[in-house]
């Protein structure tokens, strides 16, 4: 590709604020030097070329980093490219003004559809706290690749890269299916909480994974709900001054007595109860769908120490009646 002789005629003018995910420095056939870039969102990407000469690239720019870019755009063999005039780091301003969630990097994602799923949902959210309050913990970039490309787990529920988006948005949703079961008449605003709450339940699985699905040493001396609130801090410090009742609801939520947790504090309110309950259910079901993935969808099937059964009649099989 001649970066020199592409035609510019009719070029759009572009601009907007990504994530970098890819640069590398490049020759191209008329001996021009210039940066590749790769830039990316949460509709998709843009690869960006940016020359070596006459342009002022901001130093030590980072994976990740949130930038501002303006160029043109240019048709290139079915295909469209940036030719960049203009890059710098996002002020807080133009951060502040992104739509939700948009700085998620979907390329990173290995689970394309749930990621989808996560981005309209939470979009679909009435309150502009939560929404704040979910750009403040989702989209740092000390967090964000995990939460998007790390297992559930290691050896047991929805464990594959992506797994952990997939579980907590399962839950998420399972808990506001439950809530409109058991109690319709619930206000829509701790209805949304609910499901913020469920989508960030294993949200400190992002200290004791990384994002290549190893464990972290902190996972040899930590367990991951030690990290829940820690994960959440900052959009927490937000509700605070916004809606300190909503800030408190999630606390309890998260850290309220069940089994096998380690607070004190019994649950005061049934979305403790629901985020529970669905938390082990996504869980359940996925493994129960993992020890039947290789033989006959019935009998007695294992995984690790788990024996499921599943009856021979929901194959059709069965002697029961007829429902009429």
């Amino acid at each position: 590709m001649k970066l020199r002789n592409l035609n510019q005629q009719g070029a759009q003018v572009v601009s907007g604020t990504y994530r970098i995910t890819g640069r590398v420095a490049q020759f191209y056939e008329d001996g021009i030097a210039a940066i590749k870039l790769r830039l990316s969102a949460s509709d998709g990407d843009l690869i960006a070329y940016a020359p070596t000469e006459g342009f002022d690239m901001p130093q030590n720019i980072e994976y990740l980093e949130l930038v501002h870019v303006r160029g043109t755009r240019v048709a290139v063999n079915d295909a469209h490219i940036i030719l960049v005039t203009k890059l710098r780091r996002s002020n807080r301003t133009e951060v502040d003004e992104l739509a939700c969630l948009h700085s998620l990097p979907k390329v990173l994602c290995p689970a394309s559809s749930s990621f989808d799923l996560l981005i309209k949902a939470v979009r679909s959210l009435e309150s502009p706290h939560l929404k704040q309050f979910l750009k403040r913990v989702l989209e740092r970039r000390d967090r964000m690749e995990t939460f998007l490309k790390a297992p559930a787990s290691k050896n047991y529920h929805h464990a594959y890269p992506g797994g952990l988006l997939v579980h907590s948005l399962d839950v998420a949703k399972t808990v506001v299916g439950m809530i409109r079961l058991s109690e319709p008449q619930m206000p829509r605003l701790l209805q949304e909480t609910a499901f913020v709450a469920g989508l960030l339940h294993d949200i400190g699985k992002t200290y004791t994974f990384d994002a290549q699905g190893r464990y972290t040493a902190t996972s040899k001396l930590c367990g991951h709900d030690s990290f829940t609130l820690e994960a959440c801090a900052y959009g927490l410090a937000y509700l605070d001054r916004h809606e300190p009742e909503l800030a408190i609801t999630l606390r309890h939520i998260w850290t309220c007595a069940s089994p096998g947790a380690r607070y004190g504090s019994p649950a005061a309110m049934t979305l403790a109860r629901y985020v529970r309950d669905a938390d082990g259910q996504s869980a359940m079901a996925n493994n129960q769908r993992n020890a039947f993935n290789s033989r006959r969808a019935s009998g007695f099937g294992r995984l690790g120490n788990n024996v499921y059964w599943l009856p021979g009649a929901t194959q059709g099989g069965g002697r029961g009646h007829r429902a009429e």
